[in-house]
């Protein structure tokens, strides 16, 4: 699942600066995205990244930020160097929110990346030894507790049963739902507009959380279905997407 920073990040390689990127840097998992909208918020913007570049693999880690040097910015960064240069290779250029996005590979490996390989060595030294401190403190000052811990309810009692695809006859038109309430009909026209046959996005005022989806026919829309059922536009909500009912 991806780390999608919602915080006032750090940079992907632990806080220190980026030098200028190069098409020349050595391929990567952490591609560097210029030339972004300024307008949308931190939390949009990451969200909305992960929908467009998800597709491509699995993604670690988002780093974007709004301060005024890294304003435009982001580092996406996948689990492997192949997602990473499809990636690239189909997305730079592309525009987005009205601007064309500039890719290329980041120039040094991202932390994300590092702590998955096991050759992560934390770069501040003196934050590992506050942390260290504050954790004995805490110890030293903590009382033992006496009372009892009621027992957790079993997981299967506390989570409902997760959202399954409805049963219905082919229909050219898509019944999608379980998005997350910050969805947007551009996200959504972003993933299904790749397929073809794709005529359009219906959304609905009155309940949050659905859409209609149309292609030309039912054979069409079927395809669409296949490929993006339990796609996750944001890392917490799985689609499920159903024949619209007739």
């Amino acid at each position: 699942m991806a780390d999608v920073k919602e915080n006032e990040p750090d940079m992907p390689n632990g806080g220190e600066k980026e030098e200028t990127q190069s098409s020349e840097n050595t391929m990567n998992q952490t591609i560097y995205v210029n030339n972004l909208n300024e307008k949308p918020s931190k939390k949009k913007l990451t969200e909305q990244l992960y929908s467009l570049f998800s597709p491509y693999g699995s993604i670690l880690e988002i780093v974007a930020a709004k301060r005024q040097k890294m304003r435009g910015q982001a580092f996406i960064v996948f689990k492997d160097i192949t997602s990473a240069s499809n990636a690239l290779r189909e997305m730079n250029g592309f525009e987005f929110l009205g601007r064309p996005m500039s890719i290329q590979y980041a120039k040094s490996k991202s932390d994300a990346v590092s702590k998955l390989d096991g050759t992560y060595i934390e770069k501040k030294r003196e934050r590992e030894n506050d942390q260290d401190k504050k954790k004995a403190k805490k110890q030293q000052t903590k009382k033992p507790s006496t009372t009892a811990k009621p027992k957790a309810a079993s997981t299967a009692n506390a989570q409902a049963a997760p959202l399954q695809p409805r049963e219905a006859p082919p229909n050219k038109i898509l019944f999608v739902e379980n998005l997350p309430e910050q969805c947007e009909e551009m996200m959504l026209n972003m993933l299904f507009s790749q397929f073809p046959g794709f005529q359009g996005i219906s959304m609905t005022t009155a309940k949050k959380g659905v859409a209609f989806v149309e292609f030309d026919d039912d054979s069409k829309s079927a395809v669409a279905m296949t490929h993006l059922q339990g796609f996750k536009v944001t890392p917490e909500k799985p689609m499920v997407i159903s024949f619209a009912a007739q």
